[in-house]
Formats: C-alpha cells, sequence, structure tokens
C-alpha cells in the first residue's frame, strides 16, 4: 500500500479477499466490464460515484442491490488502468469513506495476475 493508504496492490486485494469482508466498486462504464470483472464487484460507473456514496442507506440498496457501505468499511474502487479509481478513491474519501483505497493499476492489473 501507498504511505498514504490510498492504493492498494491486487496482493493487497487478494489477501483482503481471503479474510473476508469487502466492498469492491468497479467505476468502469458498464460496456467496459465485457472485458471481465473482478469477481464479487459491483459496477457503479464513475460519474456517479459521489451522488450514489451521497444517497440515504436504503435509497443506495434499492438502486444498487446491496447494502451501503459503512464509513470504515474497507471499500475499494477500480476502473481499466487506475486514475477514474483514484478519482473515485478521493470523492469517497471527501464524503467520510475513511478506509476507501484504489486498486492501483485497476482491472488490467488484475486480469495479468489473474488470467482467466
Amino acid at each position: 500500500m501507498s504511505a498514504a493508504g490510498d492504493e492498494l496492490t491486487c496482493e493487497d486485494l487478494k489477501q483482503m479477499l481471503a479474510a473476508g469482508k469487502v466492498t469492491i466498486i468497479d467505476v468502469r462504464k458498464p460496456e467496459e466490464l465485457e472485458k471481465g470483472k473482478i469477481e464479487g464487484s459491483v459496477n457503479i460507473p464513475v460519474d456517479n460515484v459521489k451522488e450514489a456514496f451521497s444517497q440515504d442507506p436504503q435509497s443506495f440498496e434499492r438502486r444498487f442491490g446491496f447494502e451501503k457501505p459503512a464509513f470504515t468499511s474497507p471499500l475499494i474502487f477500480h476502473c481499466q488502468m487506475g486514475l477514474r479509481g483514484a478519482n473515485a478513491t478521493a470523492t469517497a474519501r471527501k464524503l467520510g469513506y475513511t478506509r476507501a483505497q484504489n486498486l492501483k493499476g485497476g482491472f488490467g492489473e488484475w486480469a495479468r495476475e489473474e488470467p482467466r
């Protein structure tokens, strides 16, 4: 992880997944999901992150189909290469999600390390 704690590696994410509860948000556009996805991730495009995580818990769950993460829950964002994930992470942190992190290298890095 970076010194600031806002980024994690694929290996860090694998360890978190093995240990249990973590929410992974894929911020790519829906059509980009055809390239593959991280198992268990949920798609909330980067342009919708601020609005989504500003919603009350009931509205969030109705819209996205899962419980809105707590402000202190591990919340991992990723895109294809890392920039949009970093932007989503910064947005979430501004909203109070203290454990929001970006997957370094995004899905592209994950796919290289986790061949199908």
